[in-house]
């Protein structure tokens, strides 16, 4: 058992310790940490401020900066909150430590109704309407603070006694805290163990004894004098970020990609220009009259499944925040088959693992059946909180908030430096926007020769609707046997899609309709009614154009030139440079975010976080890992450092 409460207090069964004080430990956190790091007082007239600790255990330092925040900071300023925790809590035990201090209630009910994964990751939460962020990162300390990428500004030092948790106090570790802070970043502790003063003043803390909480007669705090000289590993990927000219922005293409970087630099305070070259949203490849998200779960942990639970995690709530009604989703959850040998083995392999029930739960036949409503189907893996959005519906709610400006009819031909930042011109060299930064998120329409180097491969793909009459039976869930057939609307089903790799026709085609009704027919021939007239039962949906990038991840981030970022990576193998020798090759300004592939509805909400958070230079919602593998440069690095370059 990680948690018991014995006598009002939580005690980990793990580390043989409590989780915090038995006199009271609301005053206990409010003492040693908020006190500790002069809050309030220096988070004042900062727009933005970030608190990361090092152990979250109950939440409950959280919850009692949270309700501080709330009570003490600027309407328009915002909290970044960072976590660390090994051994996460389910919601039902946290509820329950919660209910020991009852003020914290409207708080801890905004954490819980988020809560979802106990899973190792990076898992970030958007409360208060967006003024607070809190990054929950699963895993040991050591490694999971070598992943973040964040300015801290304060640090509460929080991981048991060094004695029952020696791995959170560990030299790795504080040197991880060092490269982490600035001068100026403040610590509190309340142990004053002399392994634990003496690594702080190894890494450019200075430190003082102050008394402490209840019994506990000294706590440690501390400010960093001078930060030590870190080496930076692969610093090419992360030129040094530096406050743009203005809050402004302009977003170029108006599909899932760009609408979800538009709406999350806009919840920042900044002012966005979309600019979309159709007469509509939503025309390209989100322009199917429905979506599906789902996660994408691998054999074994993998880069591809950890960015798609983050993505999908992330998605679940802010589909919740931005559509409490389900006007235009529903969450209806996903039933996929296996229909040959090696899907099966797979199949197998991830149900072997033991992941979570409200992730993903094997299925027998009649289970399947159960789920789905649907006779005879084969066993497969159900996911109970996947589901189908109808996009350009939800694009619109994105792209109405009121720090975007939506220009429809509008090519964006080529930019050019602008008094803001960068100019976007059109093809007759009329200016159509000028902002700080740019986001380039137009798919396949992307011909830019900056960005037109890397490798990417066009795939077309059509759905189609079906008269629900089609069908003997009628699925409660999407099923998912290769193609996908969505549960009716409006009298029909949406299946799909066809896959054409190079393609990049978007006019409907009626013999894909028909491989799309055969594709279905093939998989569950008992679904479909023989002898149908299919001329009048089947109809286009729409055709689209996705990019699909080479190792089949998206590719989101800051833009390297292709020339100048070779010329500095060949100088860089040597040895390590701050991010700042390689701030001249990349664009300035310039940011990209496509090649989302099938995965565009799942991971787009994420990546438009990640591009707001790198652009307005606050803490990183991914680990480094994840980014370098999304990143925009990494197809240069990998040829590079096999020196094919």
């Amino acid at each position: 058992m990680i948690l018991e409460i014995i006598d009002h207090t939580p005690y980990s069964g793990i580390y043989r310790d409590i989780y915090f004080s038995r006199e009271n430990g609301l005053e206990e956190s409010r003492h040693v940490f908020l006190k500790g790091n002069d809050l309030p007082a220096r988070w004042m007239d900062k727009p933005v401020f970030t608190v990361a600790e090092t152990g979250f255990g109950t939440g409950l330092n959280f919850l009692a900066t949270w309700q501080l925040w709330r009570r003490h900071s600027d309407d328009n300023s915002r909290l970044h909150y960072i976590s660390l925790e090994k051994h996460p809590l389910d919601v039902r035990t946290l509820r329950l430590c919660h209910a020991l201090f009852p003020e914290l209630e409207p708080l801890s009910r905004q954490l819980c109704q988020q809560w979802l994964s106990t899973l190792t990751g990076f898992y970030r939460f958007v409360l208060d309407a967006g003024r607070v962020t809190l990054t929950l990162c699963h895993g040991e300390a050591r490694h999971v603070l070598g992943e973040l990428i964040a300015k801290v500004d304060c640090w509460y030092l929080d991981g048991f006694s060094p004695t029952r948790n020696p791995d959170m106090w560990s030299r790795p570790v504080f040197r991880e805290i060092a490269r982490l802070s600035s001068t100026g970043t403040t610590i509190a502790t309340f142990t004053v163990a002399s392994l634990v003063r003496q690594s702080l003043l190894n890494n450019g803390f200075h430190i003082r004894k102050v008394p402490g909480f209840g019994k506990k007669r000294e706590m440690l705090t501390g400010v960093m004098e001078s930060r030590p000289n870190i080496r930076v590993q692969e610093p090419w990927y992360f030129p040094e970020r530096t406050d743009p000219p203005s809050k402004t922005a302009t977003v170029v293409g108006a599909g899932i990609a760009g609408a979800q970087s538009a709406y999350h630099l806009a919840r920042r305070g900044w002012q966005v220009t979309v600019l979309e070259q159709e007469s509509h949203v939503a025309m390209q490849a989100s322009g199917s009259p429905a979506a599906v998200y789902s996660p994408y779960l691998t054999a074994k942990p993998s880069l591809e499944e950890q960015l798609s639970l983050q993505s999908f995690m992330f998605l679940l709530n802010h589909l919740n925040e931005s559509d409490p009604e389900k006007i235009f989703h529903d969450s209806c959850g996903l039933l996929a088959f296996a229909m040959d040998e090696a899907q099966r083995l797979r199949q197998e392999k991830i149900s072997a693992r033991s992941l979570p029930g409200w992730l993903v739960q094997p299925t027998t036949r009649d289970q399947a059946e159960s789920a789905s409503g649907v006779e005879y189907p084969f066993a497969g893996l159900l996911y109970p909180k996947a589901g189908s959005v109808i996009p350009g519906k939800w694009i619109k709610h994105l792209l109405a908030h009121e720090n975007i400006e939506l220009r429809l009819g509008k090519q964006a031909f080529d930019f050019l430096p602008g008094k803001e930042g960068v100019s976007i011109v059109d093809p007759n060299r009329q200016i159509l926007s000028d902002a700080g930064v740019v986001i380039l998120a137009a798919g396949h329409a992307m011909a830019w020769p900056e960005v037109n180097w890397m490798p990417f491969t066009r795939v077309s793909g059509q759905s189609t609707f079906i008269d629900a009459k089609l069908l003997l039976q009628s699925p409660k869930c999407i099923l998912r046997y290769g193609g996908y057939l969505l549960p009716a609307s409006d009298g029909r089903h949406l299946i799909g899609s066809t896959f054409a790799s190079g393609t990049i026709s978007v006019s409907p085609a009626h013999e894909a309709d028909k491989q799309n009704l055969h594709d279905l027919e093939t998989a569950l021939p008992r679904l479909v009614k023989p002898n149908h007239k299919l001329d009048h039962s089947i109809e286009s949906a729409h055709n689209g154009v996705r990019m699909v990038s080479e190792n089949r991840l998206p590719t989101v981030g800051a833009v390297p030139k292709q020339e100048s970022f070779s010329h500095q990576f060949r100088s860089m193998q040597k040895r390590s440079y701050p991010s700042s020798d390689i701030a001249l090759a990349y664009h300035p300004g310039l940011y990209l975010s496509g090649a989302w592939g099938s995965h565009g509805m799942t991971g787009a909400a994420l990546g438009g976080e990640l591009l707001a958070s790198w652009i307005a230079n606050e803490p990183l919602p991914l680990q480094a890992s994840l980014v370098r593998a999304i990143h925009p440069a990494r197809s240069l690095v990998r040829s590079l450092k096999r020196k094919k370059l």
